[in-house]
């Protein structure tokens, strides 16, 4: 994997007629690049898909390398957190890709599941198919131990389709399943989505002041392990939440944050989100001040 990954790099980028340096450039370091054109290293998900994207490689030339590879690396595994970081850039197209790639004999029942919990995602998130999707989770709802991370994130995916459905209720239910195993959730990477989901059903059913609390436990999480995993997200749903609240210098004041940690992420499907909101933000400032 690591010599087709190798090629495959340097041979675009000296194609563009890029230096290693103006390559890395937004992306990681020169070291790194330098490294994993010559094999010795193989880049994490997230750095990779950044590589290919500067580099124009087509997603039907990265999943036949993958395949490629599956062909000859039995022992080939996936770092389910970072297929989770998909979900969280939403960068779905590049999770479809990965999905496609494993290798489902090498992985145990417990994996196994985990995959479906993740197909069922690009159920509604690619082909659209929000009431499959559903029905898909809910009866592997009850293939999962209750209690577990999984079925904590598996509700918390119900409890996001039935958001998308309008039906909030539901949405609530499923959300609150899981306030019964927040210590299941403390200190891994599903704290801060869960944290992020309900305070927004809490603020999309005008309770306020649950809606705020959980959003406030988000940041202050985030901020207290120095991570913006998601702080970005929680920043900008904050600001939505002050808006409701007729706080609106407060809600810019977050809007703003929001937009530079999404600078920061060059995460600009939801810079521009947020760019667009703080628009919107200042009008309403204008209006007040009139």
């Amino acid at each position: 994997m690591k010599t087709r990954l190798a090629n495959l790099i340097k041979t675009k980028r000296k194609e563009l007629k890029l230096s290693q340096k103006a390559l890395a450039e937004g992306i990681c370091t020169q070291t790194i690049i330098s490294r994993i054109e010559k094999g010795e290293i193989t880049p994490s998900v997230d750095i990779f898909f950044k590589i290919i994207k500067k580099l124009y490689i087509p997603m039907e030339d990265v999943a036949g390398l993958f395949s490629i590879d599956m062909t000859n690396v039995k022992d080939l595994s996936f770092d389910f957190c970072e297929l989770e970081e998909m979900l969280v850039k939403r960068d779905y197209k590049t999770l479809s890709v990965l999905m496609k790639s494993i290798d489902l004999e090498s992985l145990n029942k417990e994996e196994l599941l985990h995959v479906e919990w993740l197909k069922s995602i690009l159920l509604y998130q690619v082909e659209r198919k929000l009431d499959v999707a559903i029905k898909k989770l809910e009866s592997l709802s009850g293939k999962v131990e209750i209690g577990s991370l999984l079925f904590c994130k598996i509700c918390n995916t119900l409890g996001n389709l039935y958001s998308e459905r309008e039906d909030f209720l539901s949405s609530k239910k499923y959300y609150e399943l899981v306030l019964p195993y927040l210590d299941v959730i403390k200190g891994t990477n599903f704290e801060q989505p869960f944290y992020y989901s309900i305070s927004r059903i809490y603020g999309m059913m005008q309770q306020l002041d649950e809606a705020t609390k959980w959003n406030a436990l988000a940041i202050s999480s985030s901020l207290n392990a120095k991570s913006f995993y998601m702080l970005g997200d929680n920043y900008f749903l904050q600001s939505k939440l002050f808006e409701e609240q007729k706080l609106i210098d407060s809600a810019i004041d977050s809007c703003n944050k929001a937009i530079t940690i999404f600078m920061l992420e060059s995460n600009e499907y939801m810079r521009g989100m947020a760019l667009s909101y703080l628009s919107k933000l200042k009008e309403k400032e204008n209006e007040e001040i009139l």
